[in-house]
């Protein structure tokens, strides 16, 4: 089962995304975000592991 966490947005963020969102196919603000994360995130980590390694002196 997957447990959730609950992240606060400025109610005005959240209002502006919820109506941009209308008809575009995401059930929700939550899956939208959800997308937005599995997304970026793989590539936030690629950045991570490159520094770890330029830090350790295996990339120039």
């Amino acid at each position: 089962m997957v447990e959730y966490v609950n992240i606060p947005i400025p109610k005005p963020l959240y209002e502006r995304l919820v109506k941009t969102l209308e008809g575009s196919g995401y059930r929700s603000a939550t899956e939208y975000i959800i997308f937005l994360i599995r997304k970026v995130l793989p590539d936030l980590e690629s950045k991570d592991m490159e520094r770890r390694l330029r830090a350790l002196g295996y990339i120039p």
